[in-house]
């Protein structure tokens, strides 16, 4: 078990608020020794900025200013040579909320269980309230749903949006 948390602490990537700012600060403990990384971010769609980070002891630490109206943040840094820290080309994804303050870590795997719970529903007849809301959530997320274009990542969205716009005109949305 403590294997397994030293592996949680010392690789990826960790994202909080900073305090008394709507503001993200974003950790970065790199996986192999490097003294610069290049942080991609993007709160909606296929637009990204980007910062260049230098260690600082430890760390990697970059502020990014936070829109107050984003929803979701993607993230996926760079390494001078070459290598893409993406969480295997899935980005690290959160969920967020400005006020009341909220960020919560996702992927799409969660997003293609919540859309299968809402088939299994509406295959079933029994409760398709409830996947009539849970349709309408994925809907909301895959419209902002952050992508790095002409990626495998993009191609899924797409595939899960599809898969949304089926259901939904199944239960005539």
């Amino acid at each position: 078990m403590n294997l397994f948390l030293a592996m949680i602490v010392f690789c990826g990537l960790d994202v909080y608020f900073l305090k008394d700012s709507p503001d993200l600060l974003v950790r970065m403990i790199p996986e192999h020794g490097v003294e610069q990384l290049t942080l991609k971010y993007s709160f909606s769609g296929d637009m990204w900025g980007s910062m260049v980070v230098q260690k600082q002891g430890q760390f990697f630490d970059a502020k990014i200013r936070t829109p107050l109206d984003a929803r979701i943040v993607g993230l996926y840094v760079v390494y001078d040579d070459g290598k893409v820290d993406d969480k295997e080309g899935q980005l690290y994804l959160y969920e967020l909320s400005i006020y009341p303050r909220m960020l919560m870590p996702f992927s799409v795997a969660d997003l293609e269980v919540v859309i299968a719970q809402a088939d299994k529903k509406i295959a079933s007849k029994t409760h398709v309230d409830e996947a009539i809301t849970l349709l309408g959530y994925v809907d909301g997320i895959l419209s902002v749903l952050p992508v790095v274009p002409d990626s495998p990542g993009e191609t899924r969205k797409n595939m899960l949006q599809e898969e949304v716009n089926r259901l939904k005109v199944l239960v005539g949305r």
